[in-house]
């Protein structure tokens, strides 16, 4: 866990970086791409070759010899012991086995899965940032707008107590004032509560101890030059996500891994080659070792005509898991359909609202001003200046959260076209 350094208001930029360094989603997503590199790789060793050196010495005894003496008798002399030395380079090679072709190319379709999988992980990580990111701005404006509002209600309830004081205000006002006042402080409670639980998620995310302080305010997007757009959802948009061809990928690998099942039942042919020395002393030199050495070569056609019924088994096993890919590969294409159609409307919507958050901003503003000059003066009453007072710090919530929504909406794109 890491601290963030005092006095620092992090970026959404700089939040979405150190989520990429630190993340263990990412590290468990990059360790399932190395797995499925290190599972293709020992797929393809099944059809290169293997070669192997050896080197033994070895001893039996009591060892018996047999001869005759001068008269022609058998003699039996037992004792002593016998030595081997045996030095051999041996090889092999698959020559034809379509069962691990097959295999490798389930290895390489789950390979290419899993780096779709990481390219998605990458896109959702980015996303789940942006969203804690831009949920805690909208919380940090909700806190000041809360407290701009009991402020605001303080002067309110002293200027109301003088005037009651004076006899141009009534009872009534007065406590109206005061109530408001109570209401505004039980906003900033839950507001400052609120606040605190989404810089702990946010915190949760980028892997920091403490608090994560952001700002409240918000750059105006330029909406005619939007980062990514959505045109037309049609099967190239769809399969540029990599949830979908992680799904995709997967669905290949597993019809592989079927296909090398059933093939498995076929004949397959193998060479293999053999070259050593054997003896019972040690060369020493060129000479004794190529009166003693050897080799073999060989050619092998094998067939796995009946294994108790274990190919059929694997053969079922492989088919049905072929078919719960293709039906996750499905529904991840109806999946990324529909987060790209959401995507598409969500980016709509968020940019007629930022169209009207100046004018929305500029009138609330206008409005409470105009109220409270009039309050002053007389002519207006207190339930006037309260109904101003908190649609004006509505609007300024809501600008907030209209100017967040445009950069969640934009970011949702993102995440559905599998970018970042």
């Amino acid at each position: 866990m890491f601290a963030q350094p005092a006095n620092q208001l992090l970026t959404v930029d700089q939040c979405v970086e150190m989520a990429l360094k630190q993340s263990p989603d990412l590290v468990r997503a990059q360790s399932n791409l190395t797995i499925a590199g290190a599972g293709l790789q020992t797929s393809v060793s099944g059809i290169l070759p293997h070669v192997s050196a050896s080197s033994s010495y070895g001893q039996s005894g009591p060892a018996t010899s047999y001869s005759t003496d001068p008269l022609g008798v058998p003699v039996i002399t037992e004792g002593g012991k016998d030595e081997s030395y045996r030095t051999s380079l041996s090889a092999s090679q698959s020559v034809i086995n379509l069962s691990q072709w097959a295999d490798i190319l389930g290895s390489y379709k789950s390979r290419q899965a899993a780096k779709s999988g990481y390219q998605q992980s990458v896109a959702s990580l980015v996303y789940n940032v942006k969203s804690a990111y831009y949920n805690l701005v909208k919380l940090q404006k909700a806190m000041e707008v809360a407290e701009a509002s009991v402020k605001q209600s303080e002067e309110q309830s002293k200027q109301a107590k003088l005037m009651h004081q004076l006899g141009s205000k009534s009872q009534a006002d007065m406590l109206k004032i005061q109530v408001r006042l109570m209401q505004s402080k039980i906003d900033l409670l839950n507001a400052q509560s609120a606040q605190l639980s989404g810089q702990q998620t946010l915190a949760n995310i980028l892997g920091l101890a403490g608090e994560v302080r952001v700002g409240s305010e918000v750059a105006f997007p330029d909406t005619n030059q939007q980062a990514y757009i959505i045109e037309f959802l049609d099967d190239k948009t769809i399969e540029s996500n990599p949830g979908y061809l992680s799904a995709q990928k997967n669905y290949q690998a597993k019809k592989s891994s079927a296909w090398s099942a059933y093939l498995s039942k076929l004949p397959y042919l193998s060479f293999s080659y053999n070259y050593g020395y054997s003896d019972s002393m040690q060369f020493t030199n060129s000479d004794s070792w190529n009166a003693h050495d050897s080799w073999s070569a060989s050619l092998a056609l094998n067939w796995n005509i009946f294994d108790g019924t274990a190919s059929m088994a694997r053969i079922r096993q492989a088919r049905a898991q072929a078919r719960s890919a293709e039906a996750d590969m499905i529904s991840a294409r109806q999946s990324v359909y529909s987060e790209l159609k959401q995507a598409k409307l969500g980016m709509k919507t968020a940019k007629e609202a930022v169209s009207l958050v100046g004018d929305l901003l500029q009138q609330a503003r206008e409005d409470y001003r105009l109220t409270n000059e009039k309050y002053k003066l007389g002519s207006a009453s207190v339930l006037d200046l309260l109904t101003s007072q908190l649609t004006y710090n509505q609007a300024q919530q809501q600008a907030t959260n209209a100017l967040c929504e445009y950069y969640l909406a934009d970011a949702r794109t993102a995440k559905a076209l599998g970018k970042w």
